[in-house]
């Protein structure tokens, strides 16, 4: 096969084990994205969380870069409390 395309062996391999994991990811992204779009108040734990329950194996720091770079991280309103130090 690798002849009658004109490529090395080697080449034919490198190639595919930079490619795969790329195929992988992106069923990977697909998932996440659907996920915090689906529980927008969720952050990169929760949908691991789900993630592991949908069958898939993603490391906490994975779901957190994936969801960085598809800006799904999303902002989170600050908890306002009292200031008690000037009280009279």
């Amino acid at each position: 096969m690798c002849r009658l395309a004109g490529v090395s062996r080697a080449g034919y391999y490198r190639y595919w084990q930079r490619s795969a994991p790329r195929q992988e990811e992106t069923g990977l992204r697909d998932v996440i994205q659907r996920l915090a779009l689906a529980n927008r108040h969720y952050g990169y734990r929760r949908i691991g969380a789900l993630l592991g329950r949908e069958g898939w194996q993603a490391n906490h720091k994975r779901v957190l870069r994936l969801m960085g770079e598809d800006n799904l991280m999303f902002a989170q309103s600050a908890v306002r409390t009292p200031d008690h130090r000037f009280q009279a």
